[in-house]
């Protein structure tokens, strides 16, 4: 395999750039934008309903080691154990230790145990200089057709390009997947919207302890929501959602109908709400607001048609909880990686590919799954009202904090694309 096309330029897309050519294998990207161009000239980058912030977890950061990332990320994010959930006014508070979870999980790597805090265009800068990957801009996909010698993209602007391969790595509103998988694979909204802002805490003296480093502030029976992701000493960013029933006819209602993109504005509604006032005083004092409506992907059966794979968000995009939607998408590239590696002649793509969509089909399936029902179940309240589900939620984080069990079970990619080559072989 000589060459790659990546649609898309994001966190995903541009590792999955520098994997390829850890495997020898030439690739561009083509976006809509450039994020990297963007992030290296120091401007503010939207990344619309993704946000600015990530949590990666122990198998995540596995990958940012083999692809050369890690030391530079724990630099430049915050590494922190706990996470918090609390009522919206920041009462009853419930601690998990996610170094406990994650060694149960299966890591060993004592460094890899406490979860990354990290804006996106710190990876992205990192992947930047790393190898110089070119991004051709301004190119929407509007259409792929293939053969049994390349597979080429057209773009709205009449340009084409033609490759060995093309991934998708587009996001969850994925052109790839529409034009190669099907029109009908779109991703649902889950009637999750809102706002996030990003804040210098340290330059507004805004004081986060450090089991609140990452904290969610629930008000269950109004379905209220609010997240603080701390990534550095200086920088935080804060969610404000609600949620709705999307198949709701009448939206009228609906408190984020008219909801304005205005870090004052929205710190008074949260004051409204209730929420804690050092929460509040992050939201006002934010310099940066991006739009946060949730999507949800339909699972796909194959991740992979002829010379077409997708990746990330793309193939599982799913509602955010507990960075399992990242850390699949990463869990992604680092699976692919050690696949070219093993089929580096081109003659073996098919094989190579079908490898890629076993693999991970199962894995990406279960995590979007887990995901709902997380997200479901952190929002629920019976009809005693949210303290109940709150107080019940306690008990599940207690016996995660007693190692009975975790978010995820680990996945060492080259270890389960070893075990999948031997078994072919027999």
């Amino acid at each position: 395999m000589n060459s790659v096309v990546i649609i898309g330029g994001g966190l995903v897309g541009a590792a999955t750039a520098l994997a390829l050519h850890k495997a020898g294998i030439k690739s561009a990207m083509y976006d809509q934008v450039n994020p990297m161009e963007v992030v290296m000239r120091g401007d503010a980058l939207e990344f619309g309903e993704s946000g600015g912030a990530v949590m990666i977890q122990a198998g995540g950061l596995r990958v940012l080691r083999t692809l050369g990332l890690l030391d530079e990320c724990l630099a430049n994010g915050l590494s922190s154990p706990y996470v918090t959930w609390a009522k919206i006014d920041g009462s009853s508070e419930i601690i998990g230790d996610m170094r406990i979870w994650n060694k149960k999980a299966g890591e060993t790597d004592t460094r890899l145990l406490t979860p990354l805090h990290i804006l996106r265009s710190k990876i992205l800068i990192q992947a930047c200089h790393r190898v110089g990957i070119k991004t051709h801009v301004g190119k929407k996909l509007v259409g792929v057709t293939q053969d049994e010698n390349s597979v080429t993209a057209t773009f709205a602007d009449g340009t084409t390009a033609t490759s060995d391969l093309l991934i998708g790595a587009d996001g969850i509103h994925s052109a790839t997947r529409r034009n190669v998988f099907g029109e009908n694979l779109t991703a649902k909204f889950t009637g999750e919207t809102g706002y996030i802002g990003v804040v210098n805490i340290k330059e507004h003296n805004i004081t986060i302890k450090e089991t609140d480093d990452v904290a969610f502030y629930i008000d269950r029976d109004h379905k209220y929501f609010v997240a603080v992701f701390k990534v550095s000493p200086e920088i935080a960013a804060v969610r404000v959602s609600t949620f709705e029933d999307p198949e709701e006819e009448d939206q009228s209602y609906r408190p984020f109908n008219d909801l304005p993109k205005h870090a004052g504005r929205l710190a008074d509604l949260m004051q409204s709400w209730g929420v804690a006032p050092n929460v509040v005083k992050m939201m006002r004092c934010a310099f940066r607001i991006s739009a946060a409506s949730i999507y949800d992907l339909p699972d796909l059966e194959s991740y992979n048609k002829d010379r077409v794979i997708l990746i990330g968000d793309a193939a599982h995009g799913m509602v955010p909880n507990a960075g399992i939607g990242l850390l699949t998408g990463l869990e992604d590239v680092g699976t692919l990686l050690p696949i070219l590696r093993h089929y580096p002649d081109g003659n073996d793509w098919k094989k190579a590919l079908a490898m890629y969509s076993k693999v991970r089909v199962a894995r990406g399936t279960a995590a979007a799954n887990q995901a709902r029902n997380m997200r479901a179940k952190g929002m629920a309240a019976s009809v005693f009202g949210g303290g109940l589900n709150h107080f019940v939620f306690r008990l599940v984080v207690a016996g995660g904090n007693n190692g009975l069990f975790t978010l995820y079970t680990l996945f060492d990619c080259e270890e389960e694309v070893s075990k999948l080559i031997e078994e072919e072989s027999k």
